[in-house]
């Protein structure tokens, strides 16, 4: 008898696994996670729109989700669970690599669900658009910081809700760093004036030492609107600057780098600060100074304590570091001896740096000492080490020497900033109305491993599904159009328990799903 159910068992496995498809299994994957990027004029290699797509590019598939390599997300999930994470579940690992070691079968191409239509203006329409002049790299043997005055000087100040870089030619700008001359002779105006050409070269900064860092664009980094409440301010009469970093060997290349600009319609946003608090200069680098010698992997502390009296919110985090960086982890440590974590990016990769957004902010107490650790792998191992044979590394501003910078967006504390949501999906249930009637759904099977079904009790009249992991986020949504039986396919939801909720009006049914993939 178990020699029966152990051959039934094999055998059911071994049919789900051959049953994949494209358009039944992994369509559904690649269209959520993947062709934002990998579609035509995207910035992937290949596009991901069709099965034959998919097809040609199935060995780079597999590879690249089995080693976590894409969809790219650095920082480790599981330390912290960041707004807009792009990962993949283990579950939807593996329904690519089997589809893959399996024949990759089309399946029937009509039950494939349509392609996403590409994300333009994701921000909405911005405000304010701020062109750079055409700019022709002079950096051959070096790296040049050309800095470009973009002026603004509005007559009242105003609070920005979102800055977003567009490179124009992204396959040479290193990185872009967006500051604010407040200066009433607009100092930055007049060094760009006393220079030939456009803009004018500056290291460290943009040569006018009040201005005030306002955002900055890396490569893989995205932009999110803040929340309402929430700003950094414009001043009157300012002029935004970038500083442009043009890596050595991009000479002869044209840029056009823009600066959109979001502003909040709330007069009484509360001011935030972007600031590296920690810094790869004593004393905060507690065992510098930051040279990495040939051939050896070293790590180094940073370490900064808040001031007892002030009390932190902190919406964002942005590590920074070069070539040989091979990890970092940032993290805060109470005066009671807490853990409040920050971010922890295990395999660092240079090419994918970003500010993550936290869900909701981060509440650091007076006190609290903020910490950081590196790794950098100055050996032939690594296989992005600029010089072979390896050389000495030490701090510095070209792309072949190293940072370390961990960057948070922050202001000073107020009550009930631990209540606020950054991340909109974190609603745990629907709305709250006292008007509202709640039935019993009956979910079936359950638990549940491949589909989920239910008889619809509101079957004459539109309903709204949707479903809600424990962590309070909504997984899926969908409309019900006078459907008697509602099936769902679940086989790439990771397995857990989730709250579903069938709205029509003011009757909700719910009921609690347990999923168990096998």
């Amino acid at each position: 008898m178990r020699k029966i159910v152990l051959l039934l068992f094999s055998v059911s496995i071994g049919t789900e696994i051959f049953s994949q498809t494209w358009a039944d299994n992994v369509a559904p994957i690649l269209f959520s996670n993947c062709v934002s990027c990998h579609r035509p004029g995207g910035i992937g290699p290949f596009s991901l729109l069709t099965y034959n797509d998919a097809y040609a590019n199935r060995a780079s598939i597999s590879n690249a989700v089995s080693t976590k390599h894409m969809p790219p997300w650095p920082p480790e999930d599981s330390y912290v669970h960041f707004t807009g994470a792009r990962t993949l579940s283990s579950s939807q690992i593996s329904t690519i690599v089997n589809w893959v070691n399996n024949g990759a079968s089309s399946g029937n191409i009509a039950n494939a669900p349509p392609p996403p239509p590409p994300v333009t203006n994701a921000l909405g329409n911005p405000d304010t658009v701020l062109k750079m002049p055409d700019y022709i790299s002079a950096a051959s043997s070096g790296d040049i910081y050309q800095c470009f005055v973009l002026p603004l000087r509005l007559s009242s100040g105003k609070f920005v809700s979102a800055i977003e870089v567009v490179p124009g030619n992204s396959s040479i700008v290193h990185h872009v760093l967006v500051y604010q001359d407040t200066t009433v002779n607009h100092a930055a105006q007049i060094l760009d004036n006393a220079s030939p050409g456009p803009g004018y070269t500056s290291f460290g900064g943009i040569g006018v030492n009040s201005a005030i860092l306002a955002d900055a664009w890396v490569p893989g980094s995205s932009v999110k609107k803040l929340p309402s409440i929430f700003g950094k301010r414009i001043y009157p009469n300012s002029d935004i600057v970038i500083q442009v970093h043009y890596p050595a060997g991009s000479s002869g290349q044209l840029d056009s780098t823009k600066v959109k600009l979001y502003y909040n319609s709330n007069a009484s946003a509360r001011d935030v600060r972007i600031e590296p608090i920690l810094y790869h200069y004593s004393p905060v680098l507690v065992n510098g100074p930051l040279s990495i010698p040939a051939n050896t992997i070293k790590t180094f502390e940073e370490r900064f304590t808040l001031p007892v009296l002030y009390k932190a919110t902190v919406l964002t985090v942005a590590p920074h570091m070069h070539l040989i960086g091979e990890s970092i982890k940032s993290y805060a440590t109470k005066l009671n001896g807490d853990t409040i974590r920050f971010i922890d990016i295990p395999h660092w990769d240079f090419h994918w740096q970003g500010q993550y957004y936290f869900q909701k902010p981060i509440i650091v107490d007076g006190g609290s000492t903020l910490r950081a650790f590196a790794t950098y792998n100055n050996t032939s191992s690594n296989p992005h080490n600029p010089n072979n044979p390896p050389q000495t590394i030490n701090l510095g501003e070209a792309t072949t020497d190293e940072m370390m910078l961990v960057y948070f967006a922050f202001t000073q504390y107020q009550a009930g900033d631990e209540n606020i949501i950054i991340d909109s999906s974190l609603l745990t249930t629907p709305a709250i109305d006292p008007a509202l009637i709640f039935k019993r759904l009956k979910v079936f099977p359950n638990p549940a491993a491949h589909f989920l079904q239910f008889e619809n009790p509101e079957q004459h009249r539109q309903s709204t599904l949707s479903v809600w992991d424990m962590a309070g986020r909504k997984i899926h949504e969908q409309v019900i159009d006078h459907a008697f039986l509602v099936n769902i396919p679940i086989r790439h939801w990771p397995n857990g328990v989730y709250n579903i909720y069938l709205r029509t009006g003011k009757t909700v049914y719910s009921d609690r799903l347990l999923i168990q993939h096998e």
